[in-house]
């Protein structure tokens, strides 16, 4: 388990399992809250939500078999991910933001630390954020 801390505030990483869970749009359990809080606010954001997303496209490929031609069977496949890719993307920061509301962060928290910080600052200040919430439940 990953576990580093950062001004005090302890960051508990998931198990596959319950990253799988979390990427499918599950709620993850309170002491996982400071994590999710990171992962959504991080520098590798959208790296991180691209990632998720692609997790859920994995079952496009049972496209594959549908029975016709290999080359239509492929179109429906790409059809699939570039339609999916560009919705995902389009709506990656309202996605996030459902997210952190989901674990019980305040409405606008994940746009608020992106703008305040600096690529650098950012760990520093989701560590203050995780460390208020931490015991809050609004």
């Amino acid at each position: 388990m990953w576990a580093p801390t950062i001004h005090g505030v302890h960051f508990q990483r998931p198990d596959p399992a319950r990253w799988l869970w979390y990427a499918v749009g599950g709620t993850l359990a309170d002491r996982y809250r400071s994590w999710v809080l990171w992962d959504l606010t991080a520098s590798t954001w959208v790296l991180r939500h691209f990632a998720r997303v692609m997790v859920l496209f994995a079952p496009l490929w049972l496209l594959l078999l549908v029975p016709g031609p290999l080359s239509l069977r492929f179109s429906m496949v790409a059809a699939g991910y570039v339609t999916g890719l560009y919705f995902s993307l389009s709506f990656m920061e309202d996605a996030c933001e459902r997210r952190l509301i989901k674990h019980g962060y305040p409405v606008g928290l994940n746009r608020r630390i992106r703008e305040e910080a600096e690529t650098g600052d950012r760990a520093e200040i989701v560590a203050l954020y995780a460390s208020y919430h931490q015991d809050r439940s609004d």
